[in-house]
């Protein structure tokens, strides 16, 4: 690699509007992860977890009042938990739940949501089945009349739980309203979390918190004699969740603007980062990196194939963060990713790894032309245990809201290759896995063995000229990728017990 390698992608990195990217996505195949199969080095790795536990915890903390970051250790394998996914209607059976979905399509969202780590095809969910000694029998399917769906269930730590059958309606005994609306604030391990779903009662309430960096478990993957890679470990937010929060809070100016007040009225505004984008701008620059095609990167060794100005470049070099010409070797950090779900990874072969984030994608044509590239590469579709690119939702934006016309922080300063291009349009949430394998990084400049960084924050880059913009905007959320969690459970018309209402229409 060049001497000035890196100093010319740091400076095509701040042109573009500093070009940041993140992807997570994680798992362990239980085999011999010392073993080498043509990598320049062994590989182990640390601080993760195994897919199937991955899997079972998932399955845990959506049927029951278990939350996600209480299955840790080893003990929770061990332990029975009570199901506590929609009504039970018939006290005498409380191993059938219904939930209440309206049509076959909602049917299809609900179980492609819950089982979305188990690999179930999100565009056809219908008659899918999963089947591990270690995590348990699932399946999913169609039926009729006023049961459109059913999953049925076996899973040891979840004994009593048979069946969830989605329904289109419940039965007037069982009608109620609830607790929680979209918009709501609670508070949970001195966490701020809003409400981002328009559930129904004896529905799926789903809330999120944002920018939770330091409480998230680290973990590494070493490539012997060349280094470590540096992953977040632990759960994301739910896809799921943050599409929801896309949609209905983030980018609709009246939820948007009424958590906001929400915040300020109960004295916690110095905490709205944890819920929403404080301000017009800091919002408005978030949406619209999130539609940057220089955020849109599945391969990270490989040339980008959806570039704005047609011209492919190898994206993954404007995240440089150092470089060892002797050794051959230079470290990359993406960063500004909005990370969802979790790491995976496999040590099978190329011992592939997945970091998956959120990508905003605008209009039809733009979207096809996303989607169809997405299933010409194999490591977005080709192993849906461990990651699969998928479509959550679609809305529309449109020019009475303030996103459309405010200026970006770059903007702002002066940079007018980095201007607002949100427009009068349909928006598509897609989930992306950012995909590398131990190899060298071949490019026409270099060829270099390259690790990767989630982790940092370029506030504290090794060069002035990276760290400017980040130092003069340490309010905006694209200098370091952006982590989150979310809390799911069914709202049964009255407060949940395990978090405290902060304001509750």
């Amino acid at each position: 690699m060049k001497k000035n390698f890196l100093n010319f992608w740091l400076l095509a990195a701040l042109l573009c509007g500093m070009s940041l990217g993140v992807t997570s996505c994680k798992d362990d195949d239980n085999n011999d992860n010392n073993s080498n199969n043509g990598s320049e080095g062994q590989e182990t790795f640390e601080g993760l977890l195994t897919l199937e536990d991955d899997q079972l915890a998932d399955l845990i903390s959506v049927w029951t009042d278990t939350s996600r970051d209480n299955l840790s250790g080893n003990a929770w394998r061990n332990s029975t938990y009570e199901p506590t996914v929609g009504l039970a209607l018939d006290e005498s059976d409380p191993g059938i739940r219904y939930v209440a979905v309206g049509t076959t399509e909602e049917a299809d969202r609900y179980a492609a949501s819950a089982l979305g780590t188990l690999g179930i095809d999100y565009k056809s969910p219908a008659g899918f089945k999963y089947s591990n000694n270690q995590v348990g029998t699932v399946a999913y399917s169609h039926s009729e009349g006023n049961t459109l769906g059913t999953i049925s269930v076996d899973i040891r730590q979840i004994p009593v739980l048979r069946e969830i059958r989605l329904v289109k309606v419940l039965p007037d005994n069982a009608q109620g309203e609830p607790y929680y609306k979209c918009g709501d604030i609670v508070k949970y391990k001195d966490r701020f979390y809003v409400c981002v779903s328009d559930h129904r009662y004896g529905q799926e309430a789903r809330f999120i918190t944002l920018n939770d960096q330091d409480s998230h478990i680290k973990g590494k993957f070493t490539w012997l004699g060349v280094g470590k890679d540096s992953v977040y470990s632990d759960d994301m937010a739910k896809a799921e969740v943050l599409g929801d929060w896309l949609e209905h809070v983030v980018c609709n100016y009246d939820m948007w603007n009424k958590v906001r007040n929400r915040m300020i009225s109960t004295n916690n505004e110095q905490y709205t980062n944890q819920v929403i984008p404080e301000n017009e701008v800091i919002r408005t620059s978030l949406v619209n990196h999130l539609i940057s095609d220089n955020e849109y990167i599945p391969e990270l060794q490989e040339l980008n194939r959806l570039p704005a100005d047609g011209v492919s470049r190898y994206q993954a070099l404007n995240f440089t963060w150092e470089e060892d010409e002797e050794a051959e070797k230079a470290t990359l950090a993406p960063v500004g990713f909005l990370l969802a779900d979790k790491l995976r990874y496999t040590m099978i072969n190329n011992y592939d790894k997945w970091v998956p984030y959120i990508f905003l994608v605008r209009g039809e044509e733009r979207y096809t032309r996303v989607h169809d590239l997405e299933y010409e590469t194999p490591s977005q579709y080709k192993d849906p245990s461990h990651f699969l690119f998928k479509t959550l939702n679609k809305f529309r934006i449109t020019d009475d809201d303030q996103l459309i016309g405010t200026k970006t922080f770059l903007e702002m300063d002066g940079n007018p290759s980095y201007y607002n291009e949100i427009k009068k349009d349909y928006y598509y949430v897609c989930v992306i896995g950012m995909h590398w394998t131990h190899k060298r990084f071949n490019t026409d400049i270099t060829n270099y063995k390259t690790l990767f960084n989630f982790l940092t924050d370029w506030k504290r880059h090794p060069m002035k000229v990276a760290q400017e913009p980040a130092l003069r905007h340490p309010e905006n959320w694209i200098f370091r990728n952006i982590t989150s969690r979310s809390l799911t459970f069914t709202d049964k018309g009255e407060k949940n017990k395990n978090y405290d209402d902060v304001s509750i229409q």
